[in-house]
């Protein structure tokens, strides 16, 4: 049933899937035409409204095991400057 509304409420309502083309087709778009070593636009930048809609923004709990994992990794790929 979750999965009816969801695709519902995706489809019919929000058109997601709308969003996530527009979005990569401008951002491809744009940056295809901007010069080389200039920052790249994003897709927050482009949809700004429609941003958290399309890309949940993390809780407090996964954002402390992406610092975790983001930590791991470094002492993974540095040993040396880590201890």
């Amino acid at each position: 049933m979750v999965n009816i509304e969801l695709m519902y409420h995706d489809g019919l309502i929000g058109n997601r899937g709308m969003l996530v083309a527009l979005s990569a087709f401008a951002t491809g778009n744009l940056n295809s035409k901007i010069k080389q070593g200039s920052t790249p636009y994003r897709m927050e930048q482009i949809i700004p409204m429609s941003h958290d809609y399309i890309v949940p923004p993390l809780t407090d709990e996964e954002k402390a095991e992406q610092l975790q994992r983001n930590l791991l990794s470094y002492m993974k790929f540095h040993p040396k400057k880590s201890g």
